[in-house]
């Protein structure tokens, strides 16, 4: 589930809270950035769980006695309540597992944000005409609701935090990732839906090793960002410039299997979307000029065709 990139963000994160720390720990953050990890996959979770929350609130407000609703909404519900995807979810038990195996404060089980996620669907244009159409395709409505609904709630987007600080940074992500899934969603062949946690995934063990390597080569990183940057003294470099650099150095220097151009174009996005506004001009000049210095002096000891 997770890429290369929200990993990458994830350990930048860490190393940034330890940045003036010098009593840390580094078995103590490995285990940070495993919570982390596992942090983002709680998050997924408990956004898949819409969809059951979604199906159970249209179940009990169907079977409100008639009197207490109208014929309007009775229909309304219903047609989630007969919508075959939003049943596979109310139905699977994958979701309910997890959630209860780790403890995750399901945040969604507040009735306000489910309320009004339910009212922002069946009040919606699209909802009015889905209703009408003899020919929709059941899958559009859960992409419909998730997308505009539940992604685009800035109430409960500002409630994140409340649960977990990564929560916020992890949403945006997994917002892309959920609406990717749901178009893929086969309901005859849906074991493999929802992703597993597994340290031993290749990403999870890139960011270790990221991590660690920073922790390792620490000294070294410093004095070659110091040597490379001549009209700026350290104190003017933004931290979490100083940190992405240390990133992209250890990957230029130690990452074999990574191309050079993946490297730099990472760590550049990186510090466009989370440093200061010039950041991403100061990063991409450092890092040209050491890729160039380190190709001349034969540093790069990068494997495979392309990869320089």
């Amino acid at each position: 589930m997770l890429t290369r990139r929200h990993v990458r963000i994830k350990v930048m994160q860490l190393l940034y809270s330890i940045i003036n720390s010098k009593d840390f720990d580094a078995k103590q953050e490995h285990k940070k950035y495993l919570r982390s990890i596992q942090s983002t996959y709680n998050l997924y979770y408990t956004l898949i769980s819409v969809f059951k929350l979604t199906y159970n609130l249209a179940y009990n407000k169907f079977n409100i006695k008639p009197k207490l609703k109208s014929k309007s909404s009775s229909s309304s519900d219903k047609l989630i309540i007969n919508n075959p995807y939003f049943k596979f979810f109310f139905e699977d038990k994958i979701v309910e597992e997890y959630l209860n195996e780790r403890k995750v404060n399901n945040c969604l089980l507040d009735f306000e944000y489910l309320e009004g996620f339910y009212n922002c669907l069946i009040t919606s244009k699209f909802f009015s005409n889905f209703s009408k159409d003899k020919n929709k395709f059941d899958l559009d409505l859960c992409a419909y609701y998730y997308k505009e609904c539940v992604a685009n709630s800035e109430i409960f987007y500002n409630s994140l935090e409340d649960n977990e600080i990564t929560w916020v940074d992890d949403f945006p992500y997994l917002n892309t990732y959920i609406l990717k899934q749901l178009k893929t969603l086969k309901l005859y062949n849906s074991s493999n839906f929802f992703p597993k946690l597994k340290n031993s995934s290749s990403e999870i063990i890139f960011g270790t090793n990221l991590l660690e390597k920073v922790f390792k080569y620490s000294d070294y990183l410093d004095l070659e960002i110091s040597a490379n940057t001549p009209n700026w003294d350290k104190d003017r470099i933004a931290n979490l410039d100083f940190i992405i650099l240390k990133m992209a150095i250890v990957e230029l220097l130690y990452f074999n299997e990574i191309p050079v151009k993946v490297t730099l174009n990472e760590y550049i996005e990186i510090a466009k979307d989370y440093s200061t506004p010039k950041s991403n001009v100061f990063v991409n000049g450092v890092l040209d000029n050491l890729s160039k210095l380190y190709k001349e002096k034969g540093s790069l000891n990068k494997t495979g065709r392309g990869l320089v």
